[in-house]
């Protein structure tokens, strides 16, 4: 009998804190790249991803939420100027001072509100999203807007739900993503988007990694180019 009670204590206090621990999360809001200086090795394939299968030489490109500007730098390989916008000033901050003067494709860095980009319809002909979907609460009119401002499509990158990441409730484990997505789900979002080309970059979280047609056992993140359609 004591050992159920301890028992019953131990799911009742493991159930509390887990609706709990919320609160003594870190704020998503206050997340910044720059406080990891880190390249990221699948956020770096999907860029090349990018530039090899979608982008034309000559074209431009909005990068939403740059990061650390590694992409930027990537799609410049090709493009006739890349154009970044991101919440955060530090990193807006930073790829000043690392990029500005460097990098002779780099139009503009620019810090934005989150909500409405600051450029017309069919501005770019690419707009690429790499790691970002995932820390956006209101995602359906975020993708609006990335469509909105591209003229061929949009390149979304974002991690695959894995049993390993995933907490028992089925939120993230890493704190500082409001939610992750399997392909099943992500498809259901995004199909009245566009017309959907889909890649999964496969491999370990280091890499090296591969490009499939289809989810595989070790896919670490779900790519997709969403091409606009022609109203």
């Amino acid at each position: 009998m004591m050992i159920d009670k301890i028992t019953r204590l131990s799911i009742f206090f493991n159930e509390t804190l887990k609706s709990h621990f919320r609160f003594f999360r870190p704020d998503p809001n206050k997340y910044s790249t720059t406080d990891n200086l880190t390249i990221i090795p699948v956020q770096r394939e999907a860029y090349f991803l990018t530039l090899n299968t979608y982008l034309d030489v000559g074209e431009t490109v909005l990068d939403v939420g740059f990061g650390l500007g590694y992409g930027l730098t990537i799609l410049s390989i090709k493009a006739s100027s890349v154009t970044g916008i991101d919440v955060d000033r530090k990193c807006v901050d930073y790829c000043t001072g690392a990029l500005y003067g460097r990098n002779p494709k780099l139009h503009s860095l620019i810090l934005y509100d989150g909500k409405t980009i600051p450029f017309e319809h069919d501005h770019f002909d690419i707009v690429t999203c790499i790691d970002v979907i995932e820390h956006v609460e209101d995602y359906e009119k975020f993708l609006s807007e990335l469509i909105r401002v591209s003229r061929k499509g949009v390149f979304i990158s974002t991690p695959n739900r894995r049993p390993e990441y995933t907490n028992k409730d089925g939120t993230p484990k890493n704190y500082w993503h409001l939610r992750e997505w399997n392909y099943d789900e992500l498809l259901k979002i995004l199909e009245k988007s566009g017309n959907l080309d889909w890649n999964f970059i496969n491999g370990t979280w280091e890499g090296p990694f591969d490009i499939s047609g289809k989810p595989m056992e070790n896919t670490q993140a779900l790519a997709v180019f969403i091409k606009k359609r022609i109203m």
